[in-house]
């Protein structure tokens, strides 16, 4: 463990942040430290010091004895449970060591986040689930909320919400003839989908838009749907610009500079969602040959991934269909985010491994087949999705996206600014490089 880099960080800042905690646990072990225990192991793992007091600069606690505070760890979170009493379920994997700082022992006990094999969250037994389960955010422990409980239960389980059936809506609140297309497009893939139907209805049985009794399923109405807001008005992408590079940062008292509002079935949301983001983001100008073209910012294809992935692996259980895709425009970023947290065993670091997870896998599949209104279809659902984002950004000269995971939310963000701004490609120019094609500008 690095504690002392750890107590050097907590010292210069001055308090505890998302990372670490400090208490002086002069006497007896504090019970609220079970509390950062599970906020720890929900969020990303962290590093309690036990014998530093904040109150006197992290400095080591007068007083302080090591053992009991050692034989009280080891008691609350013992190597077997099921031959004990653990003051949390599950135990988290952790690290319990002896260390020195300024020369006087300090327990640190650093916290693995749970594993993807264990039942989630990790909750303080004595408080029980619904308000013994903590997240940590800066240096404090937040309860979760009911919905982020029901995420962490299920975090690998298919549950299938996007296969349940809508009773109020009926087969004439599917488009007749985005139907028809993807029919079309099946077919000429030489599919075996659909063989063996005798009619549309037979068809869409077939492929999870209409339930066994013909009502249309969430993923039908979504996907192929007239104006699936009709029983779900929050499904909507909101796309937000922003005047600072804050939410609610005022500037003149204004708190945005547009506002759109993407609805209908999933291929018209991207669509819409790409287009009103691409509109309020500059472009520059790239001549091939004798041919210029305005490039915007952020690629295109960046910007139609990123929006479809959050619409296809959001969560659209009961909990969430209130909640929306937000797109928020900033001067120096694109964010996308979505409802549901990551999903199956997928984290930030193995996001872009290529391969393909989703909790709504019916309407993965559905939306590999569904054609977008220029043409292609929304998603190829072959875990290609991440990579190209990745390629296509650094052929831009754009940073890397960045992907972050709260509990109950995921949110890509795309830097609008590389290494081709608009000042770099003048002094180019200025250079006698004005013939470099744009990857040896970007060299």
């Amino acid at each position: 463990m690095d504690v002392e880099a750890t107590v050097a960080r907590l010292r210069r800042q001055g308090s505890d942040d998302a990372a670490a905690e400090a208490k002086s646990s002069v006497g007896k072990l504090p019970k609220d430290v079970w509390n950062t225990v599970s906020a720890f192991a929900n969020t990303d793992g962290g590093l309690i010091l036990l014998g530093l007091n904040e109150a006197e600069g992290f400095a080591p606690a007068t007083g302080f004895k090591a053992q009991p505070i050692i034989d009280a760890l080891t008691a609350g979170m013992p190597a077997s449970p099921s031959n004990a009493s653990p003051r949390v379920e599950p135990v988290p994997d952790h690290e319990i060591e002896r260390v020195e700082v300024d020369g006087r022992p300090v327990i640190a006990l650093r916290i693995e986040p749970l594993r993807g094999d264990q039942q989630a969250p990790c909750f303080v037994v004595d408080k029980g689930l619904e308000n013994g389960s903590f997240r940590r955010r800066d240096d404090q422990n937040e309860h979760l909320s009911t919905y982020a409980i029901y995420l962490l239960r299920h975090r690998n389980e298919y549950l299938r919400t996007d296969r349940q059936p809508v009773p109020q809506a009926r087969v004439e609140d599917l488009d007749s003839q985005t139907v028809e297309r993807l029919l079309s497009n099946i077919s000429r893939a030489k599919s075996r989908a659909v063989d063996g139907t005798t009619s549309t209805i037979e068809a869409l049985r077939r492929l999870n838009i209409l339930d066994p009794g013909g009502i249309p399923t969430l993923a039908g109405l979504v996907a192929v749907g007239t104006y699936p807001q009709q029983f779900f008005p929050q499904l909507f992408v909101d796309i937000t610009v922003h005047p600072g590079n804050a939410k609610s940062a005022l500037s003149d008292g204004v708190r945005f500079v547009d506002r759109r509002e993407a609805d209908g079935a999933i291929p018209d949301m991207v669509a819409e969602a790409v287009s009103a983001t691409l509109a309020n983001l500059k472009t520059r100008r790239v001549v091939k040959g004798a041919v210029g073209q305005d490039v915007p910012e952020i690629p295109p294809e960046v910007l139609r991934e990123a929006i479809a992935n959050a619409l296809v692996h959001r969560d659209y259980s009961p909990q969430a269909v209130g909640q929306q895709v937000a797109v928020d425009v900033y001067p120096n970023r694109v964010e996308i985010s979505s409802p549901g947290g990551l999903w199956g065993g997928v984290t930030t670091e193995n996001i872009d491994s290529g391969q393909s997870r989703s909790r709504n896998d019916a309407l993965a599949k559905l939306l590999t087949r569904v054609p977008l209104p220029g043409g292609g279809v929304v998603v190829e659902n072959q875990g290609s999705g991440v990579p190209l984002m990745l390629n296509a950004m650094q052929s831009a000269g754009l940073p890397r996206p960045e992907f972050t995971a709260a509990v109950d939310r995921v949110t890509v963000t795309l830097f609008r600014h590389g290494l081709l701004d608009e000042d770099t490609a003048q002094w180019l120019k200025v250079q006698g490089a004005s013939g470099l094609t744009p990857h040896q500008q970007m060299a």
